[in-house]
């Protein structure tokens, strides 16, 4: 009995080594796909109510996971800004880019906090998605990141529910097919 309950301990004590192994490569060896960790920092360090139920390397391991996608979503950012800018050109295409770039990054910064904090979900991330993708015309996906931007600037000042954040308004708005 005991020798099991040594090796429970000993599997227990590296599980959590590698785990903090693998957390603090996030510290170290910042992937040059995401933005600069030095914006995310600052962003952590500007919630108090979240540092206390995270730490900065959990905090900043998520916003890596958002960019870049794992295992439970293999679909990340840098996957969908390039889908979107398909078809793009010129001066859309640089600005739609810039709005993109800057929308990750203020969706990242909220989403990467515990759950119990953040004002903005998986779900949400998931609709988003979806409604980028679903818009095929420049104009209309210039109109979408418009509106998304507008709903996450609503949402991180309070002025928008979560419940309002659904596949209803953004087919209405965007005059999106039921089915997209």
């Amino acid at each position: 009995m005991l020798i099991k309950e040594v090796r429970s301990v000993a599997l227990v004590a590296l599980a959590a080594l590698l785990a903090a192994c693998a957390s603090s490569r996030v510290l170290d060896e910042w992937p040059e796909t995401v933005p600069e960790q030095n914006w995310f920092i600052q962003a952590y360090q500007a919630d108090e109510a979240n540092q206390q139920r995270q730490t900065d390397v959990e905090y900043l391991t998520w916003v890596v996971r958002f960019y870049e996608g794992w295992e439970l979503m293999a679909t990340g950012w840098n996957d969908i800004t390039p889908a979107l800018m398909v078809d793009m050109e010129g001066e859309q295409r640089r600005e739609l880019a810039a709005r993109s770039e800057q929308l990750g990054k203020m969706i990242s910064a909220e989403w990467a906090k515990d759950n119990d904090v953040r004002s903005i979900d998986t779900s949400m991330l998931s609709l988003w998605g979806s409604v980028m993708l679903a818009v095929e015309e420049p104009h209309a996906k210039l109109a979408a990141v418009a509106l998304i931007d507008q709903d996450v600037d609503a949402l991180l000042r309070g002025e928008l529910s979560a419940d309002e954040v659904n596949d209803q308004r953004y087919m209405q708005r965007l005059d999106l097919p039921a089915d997209f």
